[in-house]
C-alpha cells in the first residue's frame, strides 16, 4: 500500500515521502497514529505543491541569512563582562553569547550554528569569529572588555 509519511518513521522513510509499505502496517500502525495518509493522486499532487513552497521559503531564508552575514564582514561586537585583575573571565564566551551580542548591536538574527569560534573565549581582548552559511562567509571581531 502506498502512503505519504507525515513525519519521519524509523525504518520507513522521512516526512513528505511516498513509500510502499505492507497493508497491515499501514492500516494498523501508520494511519491510526497519524504518521501517514493514504497516497491518492490528489494527496500526492498536494504534497508536491507544499514541498515546492517549503523549498522556495527555505531558499529565500537562506538568501536572507547570506545577506546578513555579508553585511557583518569586518565589523565587530563588544561584550563587557566581569573579569579578574589578570584579564581572565569568570564565564567563557560561546557562540550563543556572540549571537546575542550581534542581535543587540546590529539588530540581525544569526543562528548559533552559523557562528564558529576556534575555542571558547576565556580572556579579555580581541578575538576572531567566523560567520558561515552554505554560500557566505564573513570574519567578525569580538571585543571583550572588563567591567
Amino acid at each position: 500500500m502506498k502512503v505519504i509519511l507525515l513525519r519521519d518513521v524509523r525504518g520507513c522513510g522521512q516526512a513528505n515521502m511516498v513509500v510502499e509499505v505492507a497493508q497491515g502496517y499501514a492500516v494498523n500502525f501508520l494511519l491510526p497514529h497519524k504518521y501517514a495518509i493514504a497516497a491518492t493522486e490528489d494527496k500526492v499532487k498536494e504534497m508536491e505543491a507544499k514541498k515546492a513552497q517549503l523549498d522556495a521559503a527555505k531558499a529565500k531564508e537562506e538568501e536572507a541569512l547570506n545577506q546578513k552575514i555579508k553585511s557583518l564582514e569586518g565589523k565587530s561586537v563588544t561584550l563587557t563582562l566581569r573579569a579578574t585583575e589578570k584579564g581572565g573571565l569568570f564565564k567563557s564566551i560561546a557562540e550563543a553569547d556572540i549571537a546575542k551580542a550581534i542581535r543587540a548591536e546590529h539588530s540581525l538574527e544569526i543562528p548559533e550554528s552559523g557562528i564558529e569560534l576556534a575555542e571558547p573565549i576565556k580572556v579579555v581582548g580581541e578575538h576572531k569569529a567566523r560567520l558561515m552559511s552554505k554560500s557566505a562567509k564573513a570574519a567578525l571581531t569580538v571585543v571583550i572588555k572588563a567591567q
